[in-house]
């Protein structure tokens, strides 16, 4: 049965005149391109990431469905950018309905674990596919007035989202939900929590936010809008994208410097200072176009470059003269959160999924958590009996992490910061507000979600237990 919330955009999207292929103009509520940073984040903050279960509708070509299956399936743990935006016809959140987006599966470099994971575009007017049936790609051919409605299009002042599943939740050949979203949900909200121990932001904390979403997908069997049978429901957690806007937000920076450390190797070695490891994001506020020699020049000098991060590093050997290359209050939330949620595919233990972001305004260097799905289970080859340096996962030179764990004055502090940490997210027993944050997880969003999902979506709630028996041993 259909729940009453996507009846309801139905008869919206009939109203509209959107159901029959109609002219533009979506009723997306209006934002202002200018808009400050604190205004966008309450903005996000009180329609996206407001603690609601939000209810989002796809449909799309079943062949253009396929090929996100194929392209997630072949992708061989490509970078997301190898695979092709893919047009959907319609798309919803909530009450604001949009015609002509774009979705393409998301990367999933260090595991290769196919899961269907989306990012979702709503400004995207080139570079977009479709395909029905067996036939060819074909690049969608928007009009003018196609270009003019969805050009700088945004969803509350966001021109992308992504829709996330647990890394253990599906494949390409079985859908079934076997993982708990409320991992990354619980996991967020601890990242975000350190920043009340210590602020290193104007606003927000270094860590994307999350919301519950219900996403029902309509896949149509040919270009007709009444031959669109195929429907089902699947839970996602809708993530904050780390683009320009993420550091509009927190640290009102229009023109940030970011890199993306992944493939297992960002800092590791010789070789981990490269492109491959350190993957260039924006250049002073640049989208990064790796074609272009002179932005990757540029990119580079930041971090090998004679007064890039290495060689400032390298020449750092007191706290303050440290302290002025790392944000130190950043570096001490980040390892705290990371060691006590068990994210060992991170910086801090596997050189993996976090973004380096260069604040201009004080020439230091911060660390944005990312990809926080694989947490509370267990901490790499192992158990949770792993240290607070987490030295036995990462068991390589950890360039950023070593000078506060070899510098004893840093240690010492970073000690300190742990207890702080800890204190406010547990309790003397071992509970506290974590543990209340993950019976929320189960109890108010996942219970509630699997109500209206099908058997084989369910989210299983046993691996709540996990999560509780992982923080009391941590």
């Amino acid at each position: 049965m259909i729940p009453r919330r996507l009846r309801c955009l139905s008869i919206a999207f009939t109203m509209l005149g959107l159901s029959a292929g109609p002219a533009y103009g979506q009723p997306v509520p209006a934002t202002d391109p200018a808009m400050s940073g604190e205004e966008l984040w309450n903005l996000t903050q009180s329609k996206l990431f407001n603690g609601e279960i939000h209810r989002i509708y796809i449909k799309m070509n079943q062949g253009a469905w396929n090929q996100l299956h194929d392209d997630e399936k072949n992708s061989g743990c490509r970078k997301s950018d190898d695979v092709k935006w893919v047009h959907a016809r319609y798309f919803a959140f909530d009450d604001v309905p949009m015609k002509d987006i774009a979705m393409k599966v998301r990367g999933n470099t260090s595991r290769c674990i196919p899961r269907l994971q989306f990012s979702v575009s709503f400004d995207r007017t080139h570079g977009v596919y479709s395909r029905q049936g067996n036939e060819n790609w074909h690049e969608v051919p928007y009009d003018d007035v196609a270009k003019a409605g969805i050009k700088d299009r945004t969803l509350y002042g966001l021109t992308e989202l992504n829709l996330r599943r647990s890394f253990n939740d599906s494949s390409s050949q079985n859908d079934s939900g076997n993982g708990m979203l409320a991992r990354e949900y619980v996991a967020t909200w601890a990242a975000a929590e350190a920043e009340k121990v210590a602020r290193t932001t104007v606003r927000g904390a270094p860590v994307y936010r999350t919301a519950y979403a219900l996403v029902e997908f309509q896949l149509c069997a040919s270009d007709a809008d009444n031959d669109c049978s195929n429907r089902f429901r699947r839970a996602y957690v809708v993530a904050e994208a780390l683009d320009k806007s993420f550091f509009r937000m927190r640290y009102d920076d229009k023109k940030p410097t970011v890199f993306a450390m992944s493939h297992g190797c960002a800092l590791k070695g010789d070789n981990g200072f490269g492109a491959a490891c350190m993957a260039p994001q924006y250049v002073d506020g640049k989208r990064f176009d790796d074609g272009d020699a002179g932005q990757q020049a540029q990119a580079m000098n930041h971090l090998t470059g004679p007064a890039g991060l290495r060689a400032r590093l390298e020449a750092a050997t007191t706290p303050a003269s440290i302290g002025d290359v790392l944000d130190l209050d950043n570096l001490m939330n980040y390892a705290s959160i990371v060691t006590t949620v068990g994210h060992w595919d991170s910086a801090y233990g596997n050189f993996n999924n976090v973004l380096l972001y260069l604040d201009a305004s004080s020439n230091t260097w911060k660390l944005i958590v990312w990809d926080m799905d694989n947490t509370f289970d267990y901490d790499g080859r192992g158990d949770p009996f792993r240290r607070y340096s987490y030295a036995d996962v990462a068991n390589a030179p950890r360039i950023l992490v070593d000078k506060l764990l070899t510098t004893p004055e840093l240690n010492s502090r970073l000690k300190k910061r742990l207890d702080a940490f800890l204190a406010r997210v547990y309790d003397d027993k071992g509970a506290g507000p974590i543990s209340s944050k993950i019976a929320e997880g189960r109890d108010r969003y996942i219970a509630k979600m699997n109500g209206e999902l099908a058997g084989g979506e369910l989210q299983n709630l046993a691996r709540t237990r996990e999560m509780f028996d992982y923080t009391r041993t941590r």
